[in-house]
């Protein structure tokens, strides 16, 4: 768990990808694991969007978890990124 900087908030740092959590047997750190993304993916905490011409969807990587999905190979797509310079890394901090 970390601190959002602009808000104060705390916020899971939790990816799919992650593997064990330091200091912890690593059996019971991927049940933990898993229970936190098990709750965090409940329907009422996902957002799946729709697209259609000319949307923009913009997400804050330091409290969010994003997966991209399959799409048609026919269709166009342009995707564009842009990072900020933030305060500092949020990995620095001690939970």
């Amino acid at each position: 768990m970390r601190r959002h900087p602009g808000s104060g908030r705390k916020c899971l740092y939790l990816s799919a990808h992650a593997s064990h959590i330091v200091g912890w047997p690593v059996p019971e750190g991927r049940l933990l694991l898993r229970d936190l993304s098990d709750f965090a993916t409940q329907p009422q905490f996902v957002y799946s969007h729709q697209w259609r011409v000319g949307d923009l969807v913009i997400w804050d990587n330091r409290d969010t978890m994003h997966r991209g999905r399959a799409h048609d190979e026919d269709q166009p797509r342009d995707l564009r990124r842009a990072t900020t310079l933030d305060i500092g890394s949020t990995l620095d901090e001690v939970a």
